[in-house]
């Protein structure tokens, strides 16, 4: 889908500057891409792009949870397994949005924890294109897996492994059927 910057600032009333900054933003991180006289590209993941971005996403948090895998205690654990219920009182297609919210609050526990600002950066970015995919096609079966593999993680961070946790985050993501 194409956009005009001119149609934007009209509709959202902005000037022009702002608007760009924002957009060359948005360009860096691979949501649009700017075509030279014909306006904006508003980039689709194909099935390739989202594959690629969850095997990413699984090694990056994988490197992170071995970082701070030491940090992380009963309370963290306590709040993981609170929020992987809220995530199944929220599973259905009516409260995706709380849904998705949930699944990112469990994953930022760890997350938060780290002092690798750059890397929490990218995992977020790759999140928040990942959530716009997961509006149409993250099914109702897809959601109870998650939770199921949030259930798996919770108990190597109980028995204390933090290497079979990082390989399984890291597996799970490369092995997601969609």
């Amino acid at each position: 889908m194409f956009v005009s910057i001119n149609q934007i600032m009209k509709n959202l009333d902005l000037s022009r500057t702002p608007l760009r900054d924002a957009l060359l933003q948005l360009q860096t991180e691979g949501f649009v891409t700017f075509l030279f006289q014909r306006g904006i590209r508003i980039n689709e993941l194909s099935q390739q792009d989202i594959e690629d971005m969850y095997e990413m996403l699984g090694a990056q948090d994988s490197r992170v949870l071995l970082s701070v895998f030491h940090l992380v205690g009963t309370t963290e654990i306590e709040k993981m397994k609170k929020l992987n219920q809220d995530m199944l009182e929220n599973i259905s297609d009516f409260n995706f949005n709380r849904y998705w919210d949930l699944n990112t609050a469990f994953h930022n526990t760890c997350l938060n924890l780290s002092s690798n600002i750059p890397i929490s950066h990218q995992i977020n970015i790759m999140r928040q294109r990942l959530f716009e995919f997961g509006k149409k096609d993250w099914g109702r079966k897809l959601r109870e897996m998650n939770h199921s593999e949030h259930l798996t993680m919770i108990k190597f961070f109980e028995k204390g492994n933090a290497v079979e946790a990082a390989d399984y985050m890291r597996d799970v993501h490369c092995v997601i059927n969609y």
